[in-house]
């Protein structure tokens, strides 16, 4: 399907180029120089649309298909505020977490007890987070 157009554009370029040399000196100069600029700015828009494909490429990869796209899903699918949000990002920093997404999958990660004392101030907000995530009760000081 390329080969019919291609030649045909070969033909036309090459029956401007005889066109070219057939006119006086002073037009082929000019021609000539604006057929060097033409090309130039055909590159230079080659060139952004390459990086431009490529910077789409990347973003809908990070939006769509990352660790942190999961997480933020996540946080949306279960209605978390902002503050919620950032309470978990610390939590995720606090652990190292690579994958984020593992809060709301695995109960651990938000225990109070398990986390620092940097996290005793919002206990309280953990443990609701807690058991609005996972549905998760405190255990009972007298029960095994």
């Amino acid at each position: 399907m390329i080969g019919p157009p291609l030649s045909v554009i070969e033909l036309n370029f090459l029956t401007l180029l005889s066109a070219v040399e057939e006119s006086g000196p002073a037009q082929r100069a000019d021609t000539r120089q604006m057929l060097a600029s033409l090309l130039v700015a055909g590159a230079v828009i080659g060139a952004i649309s390459v990086v431009l494909v490529v910077a789409n490429r990347i973003a809908r990869h990070w939006r769509f298909n990352s660790h942190l796209a999961l997480f933020y899903g996540l946080c949306k699918v279960h209605g978390l505020d902002s503050a919620a949000r950032r309470l978990l990002k610390r939590v995720v920093r606090f652990h190292r977490l690579g994958q984020p997404g593992r809060l709301f999958v695995e109960p651990k990660w938000l225990d109070p007890a398990n986390l620092g004392p940097s996290f005793q101030t919002q206990a309280a907000e953990l443990e609701r987070l807690r058991n609005r995530l996972f549905n998760v009760r405190p255990k009972a000081a007298g029960a095994n």
